[in-house]
């Protein structure tokens, strides 16, 4: 189909330019987790956890099926973060003002399995804590979060990913950023130019989440140059991919990771 001059247009320069940023969306199963998505400059790492019955562990994986040959969370990505940090002077990289955002898709309930989690955090606040480092990993819980009028009985350090945009203003305080479904808005499978329908809806949440001060991210997006590229033109501000190579290589983002080793 061909789309009319003015709907290109107006899906085509529809935001200022900014800069890029790549959520490495189901970051444990690239082939290296976590340095793959490092070496290609993502700002945001999604790994979702288990809880199970072993006392404290919480591992990795997408679906149950996959628990018993599941890495932990600690091997995966805990300890190559601290492990970074030390190296790296209490940052992840020497070149980056943005903190690392580290989005934590919670597959089993909140209790045990934040719990798990932040008791792990606490043991190390030079890394997780950014009231201790400014340049401290956000860690961001997503998937099954805890009722929102209880964020607030949460520790500081834990941050919570929306998944709307009329939270209170107390609840915001607690939302690092905002992660919205495509789906419910556009069926637009990343090919050709999305209708002018679909744009004003897609901006209309961007600009809803930006209103109240927060980063945008849509899942469940096409995963190509076409969408990398329309979603930055209008200022969704985390480009949700599982190719965060060929990603980086479009937006020209890959550069050398200090201490990679």
């Amino acid at each position: 189909m061909i789309f009319p001059a003015v709907m290109i247009a107006f899906c085509a320069a529809t935001a200022p330019a900014q800069e890029v940023r790549i959520h490495s969306h189901n970051d444990y199963r690239q082939p290296l987790p976590f340095r793959h998505a490092l070496v290609h400059r993502a700002a945001s790492i999604e790994s979702d956890i288990y809880a199970t019955a072993t006392d404290g562990e919480l591992l990795v994986a997408h679906d149950r099926d996959e628990l018993s040959s599941a890495p932990t969370l600690d091997e995966t990505y805990l300890q190559p973060l601290i492990q970074l940090f030390r190296q790296n002077n209490g940052r992840v990289r020497n070149d980056s003002s943005r903190p690392l955002v580290l989005l934590i898709d919670l597959k089993t309930p909140v209790h045990p399995t934040l719990e798990r989690l932040i008791a792990k955090l606490r043991l190390y606040p030079d890394v997780f804590d950014p009231t201790v480092n400014p340049h401290a990993v956000r860690v961001v819980i997503s998937g099954n979060r805890p009722d929102a009028d209880t964020f607030g009985d949460y520790p500081h350090f834990i941050f919570f990913d929306g998944n709307r945009t009329d939270y209170t203003p107390e609840q915001l305080k607690r939302i690092y950023m905002t992660s919205l479904n495509l789906r419910d808005y556009t069926l637009w499978n990343g090919k050709g130019r999305m209708t002018e329908g679909d744009c004003r809806q897609v901006l209309r949440k961007v600009g809803e989440a930006h209103a109240l001060g927060k980063p945008v991210r849509f899942w469940g997006t096409p995963d190509g140059a076409t969408a990398w590229h329309t979603f930055h033109s209008l200022g969704v501000d985390f480009i949700n991919t599982d190719r965060p190579d060929a990603c980086a290589a479009f937006f020209k983002l890959t550069k050398s990771v200090e201490n990679e080793e």
